[in-house]
């Protein structure tokens, strides 16, 4: 049976897309980054869309024991694919990205690796990589404990120099030192690169990073002292295919040469040597800041994707200041959603804030590979300055990224909340980013802290040199806090020298405002909501500096993009631009051929509850209920 609506809803999404007035293929280009990385991604895309096992559809009716064991398949033909279609190490890591499925092998490469290549001396990283490259040994990043997160020095592990056997013992002193949260450890790893503090002659030296085995390769059994396991299920269902674990250590010997030395050493007979910096080992931290910008980004541009589209095919209630009677307005189109004005205004800006993390996340990706290339010379002069960026950024794009999604849910009406809408998935693995890699407000207050010691400069004359903090110059003007006055408030503010001094001056005075309220004897502890206040300024004069430094790169090389990036004008057919498969977005209603309530049903009929078989124990006990005593003599006479 044929149905209009139905065949308008696909057709609604063509016009829709026919309206762009640019060359959308131009601009998703720009979007990942280049022409090259796009056509990587698409060679990748073609490769996986050929994987059956890849269709993370097939997950919604699994137990979370039968996800752990998918995602695993999923991995193992990952690394079957590298071989089969002679993929470079990038290429794998874009198809672990691209697959989209976090998994126990997850943090390996995006925390242990990195932390090896990182932290560890040529000799190290010679001996740990490959094999860790070859899954000859699974690892994991083990810093979090039961009873400490964000206060790093606050860690209950400690990592003993014994002098005599030339070992470090590990050991957790009681169950608050448990470590816990940790992606990999529950079931997969047989390594951790474990946070410690190092303890010799009785003197406690601070965290550091050591090696620790905590299963054996051969029968993944526990190692003598270790006691490890999976956490459990998480919030909302989230994360669901990663085994976070805990671990307690019960004097674990160690050799001395598994603490990673690249900065900080211990010699063979005790000596400990400082390194260069004392934040060096921070470095880990801020890689995984660093790629959480634009991974807010992609999960928030997916969200919005779905929303738009579906918001284009749905329609709702008649225009009821259309003219003519009531029989017309009955035969005539209800409504597209996306037409109402609460639903632009909610979807819109946040197309927008996707696409401004995305650039984000490309420029602070490019500063974060120059900062690499320095500290493996001991050069730390830009890890400051990083480490204030990734810190306010994180704390911006996770609280507007996962904010944005359940809006997205939101603006989606009542099948948004169904897992086919895709959305749900987002924000259950995206909500947590608010706190792993650094609790926000914690964060927040450590970007205080180092914009405050910069504006002690500007008291003393000395102006900023960084372009993330410059706005603090503004301070040095004779009347910094002057309210600011438009000409043309309305053109005004469309212009990018405009939007950086307004931007700018709101972030400085929220700093000399801070540094006024301690100097007048408010304690440290009371000015948390201040801090959090900044450290949003602070990240939103950067991403506005940044978007609109790529716009006018963009000017120059592609002039038919001006228009769409300055103004993200006709949102509806950007949504395209993103260049989502339907495979990524596994989602019934954000489909991109529009057929949302086709997608939605056959999606339903797939639940295994709407066969006999996958119902038989269930109604087993409808049974024992509904034939209980008389009952049925009864329901047979209604």
């Amino acid at each position: 049976m044929t149905n209009s609506y139905l065949e308008h809803m696909a057709n609604d999404i063509q016009v829709a897309r026919q309206q762009a007035t640019f060359p959308i293929e131009e601009l998703t280009k720009v979007l990942y980054g280049g022409e090259l990385i796009l056509h990587v991604v698409t060679k990748l895309r073609a490769i996986m869309d050929k994987e059956p096992l890849l269709d993370r559809a097939q997950m919604n009716y699994m137990s979370r024991e039968q996800m752990l064991h998918h995602s695993l398949l999923v991995h193992k033909r990952l690394v079957q694919l590298v071989d089969e279609e002679d993929l470079s190490d990038l290429e794998f890591q874009g198809l672990v990205l691209l697959s989209e499925l976090l998994s126990p092998l997850g943090l390996h490469y995006s925390a242990f690796i990195p932390v090896l290549q990182s932290q560890g001396t040529d000799e190290q990283v010679a001996k740990w990589v490959e094999p860790a490259k070859k899954l000859a040994i699974m690892g994991c990043y083990a810093q979090t404990e039961l009873g400490h997160g964000s206060n790093v020095q606050g860690l209950r592990t400690t990592a003993t120099l014994d002098t005599n056997t030339d070992e470090f013992i590990i050991h957790s002193p009681d169950l608050t030192a448990a470590k816990w949260w940790i992606g990999g450890l529950g079931l997969a790893s047989t390594h951790c690169v474990l946070q410690a503090q190092l303890m010799i002659d009785g003197k406690n030296y601070g965290p550091h990073i050591f090696v620790v085995p905590v299963r054996s390769p051969v029968d993944l059994k526990p190692l003598k002292g270790v006691t490890v396991g999976d956490i459990g299920p998480k919030a909302y269902g989230g994360f669901a295919t990663v085994d976070n674990g805990f671990a307690l250590f019960d004097h674990v010997r160690i050799p001395r040469d598994n603490m990673l030395m690249r900065f900080a050493q211990v010699t063979r007979d005790g000596q400990y040597i400082r390194p260069v910096h004392d934040k060096l080992s921070y470095g880990s931290m801020v890689k995984l800041r660093v790629g959480m910008v634009a991974d807010a980004g992609i999960k928030l541009g997916k969200a919005a994707t779905i929303a738009i589209r579906y918001g284009t095919v749905r329609r709702q209630f008649h225009d009821t200041s259309a003219k003519g009677g009531s029989d017309k307005k009955k035969d005539a189109l209800e409504q597209q959603v996306i037409s109402y004005s609460s639903v632009k205004h909610r979807l819109f800006p946040l197309v927008a804030v996707a696409y401004a993390l995305l650039f984000a996340g490309q420029s602070v990706s490019q500063d974060f590979e120059k900062m690499t290339k320095q500290l493996l010379k001991q050069d730390a002069s830009m890890l400051p300055e990083m480490h204030i960026t990734t810190c306010s950024l994180k704390v911006w794009c996770t609280r507007r990224s996962t904010d944005g999604q359940e809006e997205c849910r939101k603006a989606m009406g009542g099948h948004g909340y169904s897992i086919f809408s895709g959305v749900g998935q987002l924000f259950a693995t995206a909500v947590p980013s608010n706190t792993y890699e650094g609790d926000n407000y914690v964060l927040c207050q450590q970007v205080g802290r180092a914009l405050l010691k910069q504006l002690d400069g500007i008291a003393h004359g000395v102006k900023v040199e960084s372009s993330n903090s410059s706005y603090l110059n503004l301070l040095l003007a004779d009347t910094p806090h002057t309210p600011y006055t438009f000409v043309n408030a309305n053109h005004d503010i469309l212009d990018p020298k405009v939007q950086a001094n307004v931007f700018g001056l709101r972030a400085a005075r929220l700093v000399a405002d801070l540094a006024q309220q301690l100097k007048s004897g408010r304690p440290w502890s009371d000015v948390n909501i201040e801090c959090w206040n900044i450290c949003f300024a602070h990240a939103e004069y950067n991403l506005v500096r940044q978007f609109n430094e790529r716009v006018a790169i963009v000017s120059a090389q592609n002039p038919a993009l001006v228009k769409p990036m300055t103004q993200l004008a006709n949102l509806v057919s950007i949504d395209h631009a993103f260049a989502f498969t339907d495979r990524e977005l596994t989602s019934a209603l954000g489909s991109y051929d529009g057929r949302a309530y086709e997608r939605l049903w056959e999606a339903v009929q797939k639940n295994p509850l709407n066969n006999p078989a996958g119902r038989k124990e269930i109604d087993a006990v409808l049974f024992e209920l509904l034939h209980n005593g008389d009952n049925l003599t009864i329901s047979s006479k209604l």
